[in-house]
């Protein structure tokens, strides 16, 4: 069986999927000691590379319950979450905190039901992926 693109703190959630494309950005920060030199040349104090992550959710396909369950993990108070995400070819497990969210109601059913979707979630690493050599 093939596991799911994603995974938040564990649990993966098979009826959502990740909508294409899978946004991914990264920034190179940082220390107190970067900055110019009088001669205008930028010195840097290279702290590490931070990985940013924007998912779009569809949930045409998932039952609602999923759909819940998911929605209110991301949006717990909480400082971060174990996620896995697409990286190069393989995986990247990182602990990041969701910098924000949004979602749409799509439908109310006439049972009173609702269906919503197209979750998008902004994921920002806690800590540098990668540092620089020393």
């Amino acid at each position: 069986m093939k596991k799911s693109v994603f995974s938040v703190d564990g649990v993966d959630y098979p009826g959502i999927f990740v909508k294409s494309p899978i946004h991914r950005s990264f920034n190179v920060l940082d220390g107190e000691n970067a900055g110019r030199t009088l001669g205008g040349r930028m010195q840097r104090d290279i702290i590490g590379t931070y990985y940013t992550y924007r998912l779009e959710f569809d949930s045409s396909l998932s039952d609602p319950a999923e759909y819940d369950a998911l929605f209110e993990a991301l949006s717990a108070p909480v400082k971060s979450h174990k996620i896995v995400v697409p990286y190069g070819q393989g995986v990247l497990e990182f602990e990041a905190y969701v910098a924000n969210g949004e979602d749409d109601l799509s439908r109310i059913y006439q049972n009173e039901s609702r269906k919503w979707d197209n979750l998008t979630i902004n994921f920002v690493s806690m800590e540098p992926q990668r540092r620089p050599a020393e």
